[in-house]
């Protein structure tokens, strides 16, 4: 049921079966499309679409042209079924032209708080996207991705389906990944992990984890251990550091492989 006093433009189309909190901003042209459920504070500046089943927390702000819980592309996916739809957080900001598709499985493709989606970023069906990350202009997330908390993704960055990417990474702008990207790393060019994100480190406030954890990058990259041997190795000899343990548990749980490594100045 719409709220009354939601303020809606003459120009919008507002589903009968959609719920709105009675502060929403509902800005011209906007089409709100199905069971969608709007939490206080949300606004739709113009010409935006959100098509149900999908449910948004506070305090979101949808630019124009921004598409979002439309059908998965995906020639197997029946374009009339609902599926579990699109589950979004809190303080998220959608600027112009973002898509970010519904699921096809049983979860929704879920977004989770103070994100922010730069103009034509992608997010595709059955996503799971954490928490404070950023998605600079034209990035692209296949089907299936999974980001951690505190991501930073460059401009036409690419990550393929199914991949994985730990907390605190960062993606250079152009980027492809297709294998897993462990926690606190940077990757500076397609399929190689350069660095860890020292600068990220120490602005979370993880300055004396920094030593543990260029121990542990050792161990994974430049020793060449196996993964398997790799985790092991840190869990004996770094174990009582939680970030290095982190690290372990992420790539113990990979099934893509890690992304492998080469020096950031290396040509």
């Amino acid at each position: 049921m719409i709220a009354v006093l939601a303020n809606i433009h003459p120009t919008a189309t507002v589903d009968p079966k959609a719920q709105l909190a009675d502060d929403v901003d509902v800005g011209p042209g906007c089409a709100i499309v199905g069971r969608v459920t709007l939490g206080a504070g949300c606004r739709l500046v113009a010409n935006a679409i959100i098509r149900g089943p999908a449910t948004f927390g506070r305090n979101n702000l949808i630019y124009p042209f921004t598409c979002l819980g439309y059908a998965p592309q995906d020639r197997k996916f029946d374009v009339g079924s609902d599926g579990a739809g699109l589950l979004v957080g809190d303080d998220n900001i959608f600027r112009e032209s973002v898509t970010i598709h519904r699921a096809t499985g049983d979860r929704p493709t879920t977004v989770g708080n103070r994100n922010y989606w730069m103009v034509n970023s992608h997010a595709g069906h059955d996503c799971v996207i954490g928490d404070d990350c950023t998605f600079a202009n034209n990035i692209l997330l296949g089907g299936h991705v999974h980001l951690a908390n505190h991501v930073i993704l460059g401009g036409n960055a690419g990550v393929h389906q199914f991949c994985r990417i730990g907390r605190l990474c960062m993606i250079s702008g152009l980027a492809g990944i297709t294998q897993d990207v462990p926690p606190f790393c940077v990757v500076y060019e397609t399929r190689y992990v350069g660095s860890l994100n020292i600068v990220g480190l120490r602005r979370a406030g993880y300055r004396d984890h920094i030593p543990a954890l260029k121990k542990a990058f050792d161990i994974i990259w430049e020793q060449g251990h196996r993964n398997s041997t790799a985790v092991e190795l840190i869990e004996t000899q770094l174990g009582d550091d939680p970030l290095c343990m982190e690290m372990a548990q992420f790539i113990r749980a990979s099934k893509r492989g890690i992304c492998r490594y080469r020096q950031a100045d290396e040509e």
